[in-house]
């Protein structure tokens, strides 16, 4: 009977040394599993962060690109505008100086009638000597 009761204790702890082994086997497979996903997802985040950093850089050349032709175009339109504005003064400058002229040209021409009649009159008088 002793020998029944040892046979029994000892399949009993080879039962349990078996399934203690299975269940740190599962558990270092599940580990093991576990490791390789957080690995592949850490190495996704990895690409992820490279490709967002260099989409990020391109993104701020651009921009300082951009910017510097805005205060580029901005010069230039400050420019332009400046310029606008002294034609608009040489303008307005010439309009008064055509006017000047064309009322020079009116007192002109009133002289000019009046001298083509007063030599008129001096002619008729020359005639009648």
């Amino acid at each position: 009977m002793t020998v029944v009761i040892i046979v029994i204790v000892l399949l009993i702890a080879a039962l349990a040394g078996w399934v203690i082994y299975r269940v740190v086997a599962r558990r270092k497979l599940e580990r093991d599993r576990a490791r390789t996903r957080l690995d592949t997802e850490a190495r996704g985040h990895r690409q992820e962060l490279e490709a967002n950093a260099l989409r990020a850089r391109e993104s701020a050349d651009a921009a300082e690109s951009k910017a510097a032709s805005a205060e580029h175009h901005r010069a230039e339109a400050e420019r332009l505008q400046r310029e606008a504005a002294e034609h608009v003064n040489l303008a307005a400058a010439d309009d008064e100086a055509a006017h000047d002229h064309r009322e020079r040209s009116e007192r002109a021409q009133q002289a000019a009638a009046r001298h083509d009649e007063r030599a008129a009159h001096a002619e008729d008088r020359l005639e009648k000597l």
